[in-house]
């Protein structure tokens, strides 16, 4: 699903004009980026759970020639479903 896709769902499931729910969606990428920048933690309850975690540096393989190379380390996103989340996505797919 793309970003029009959600705007689009968004507006239908909330009642919504198509430009609130892209700008609803706007905001709240803006201010989960901000957030993670600067460290911080994001949790939705009955989502999950969004932080920063670094990663070490690391030797990896380049998968067309074979050549070693380096990774540098870096700051990455790591996401964790809730419980809720986790029992939606192994039982049959709907939502309670």
């Amino acid at each position: 699903m793309r970003k029009n896709e959600l705007a689009r769902e968004l507006a239908v499931s909330e009642k919504l004009h198509l430009s609130t729910a892209m700008k609803a969606i706007d905001g709240f990428v803006c201010i989960v980026k901000e957030a993670l920048s600067q460290g911080e933690e994001i949790t939705i309850r009955g989502f999950g759970t969004l932080s920063v975690i670094q990663l070490k540096e690391r030797t990896a393989r380049n998968p067309r020639t074979g050549e070693e190379v380096t990774v540098r380390a870096h700051r990455t996103v790591k996401f964790k479903p809730s419980k809720e989340f986790k029992t939606i996505l192994n039982e049959d797919g709907t939502l309670v």
